[in-house]
Order: structure tokens, then C-alpha cells, then sequence
């Protein structure tokens, strides 16, 4: 890769503030997600220090962190405060009461005229 330079185009405003907020979110600037955009689509390297592949590391190690602080707060409330379920009784007591899966009767009319 050669020298750089720099290039300009213009670009809808709804463009720029989903790239402002990209970069917001990966706390970089606006010219290195235009920069790996371009480098992406022209199927380069973009040799960033700050890839994307780094940004969704510090996103997942910031989930385990609110993860273990919900599991602790989960943990730390009064049982009591829990809402009891009432029990499902599963079992069948009566043969009087099973469900055929076959019907009573034979349905025909999806069958051609002739068929029937």
C-alpha cells in the first residue's frame, strides 16, 4: 500500500449520523469507519488498531460484566419475593379421556372430482 490521500464525497445526512453513531459505539472516529467501509468493500485490509473484531470483545466482556452483576442482584433477593407457580398436573388418570389422532371420518374434498 502505498501513499495516502485524501478523498471527499458527499454523503445523506441519515449516513452520517448512523456512521457518527457506529463510531460512538466503538469509540473511534468517524474517518476509520468510513476507512475499513471503504476497505471492506474494495475487499482490502484495513489494518486498523481498532477492528471490529476488537470492538465486539470489549461489547461482550462489558455483557459478562452486567451478567454477573444481575446474577448477584438475582441471587441476593428474598425468596419469598419470588411468585409461586401453581403445579400442572401432567398425568392422565382415565382411558375414557385419550384423544384419537385419527379422525372419525374420511375427508375427501381436497380431492379432484374424479377421485372421490
Amino acid at each position: 500500500m502505498g501513499e495516502k490521500i485524501k478523498v471527499s464525497c458527499k454523503i445523506p445526512q441519515e449516513w452520517e449520523a448512523k456512521i457518527e453513531l457506529l463510531a460512538k459505539e466503538r469509540k473511534t472516529q468517524t474517518s476509520k469507519i468510513i476507512y475499513e467501509a471503504l476497505a471492506q468493500y474494495l475487499g482490502e485490509n484495513a489494518n486498523t488498531d481498532d477492528s471490529r473484531l476488537n470492538a465486539l470483545e470489549v461489547e461482550v466482556t462489558m455483557l459478562k460484566r452486567q451478567l454477573a452483576e444481575l446474577t448477584i442482584l438475582i441471587k441476593n433477593q428474598q425468596p419469598n419475593s419470588l411468585v409461586k407457580l401453581p403445579k400442572v398436573q401432567t398425568n392422565v388418570d382415565d382411558d375414557d379421556d385419550f384423544i384419537e389422532d385419527e379422525p372419525d371420518e374420511i375427508l375427501y374434498d381436497f380431492l379432484p372430482p374424479e377421485e372421490r
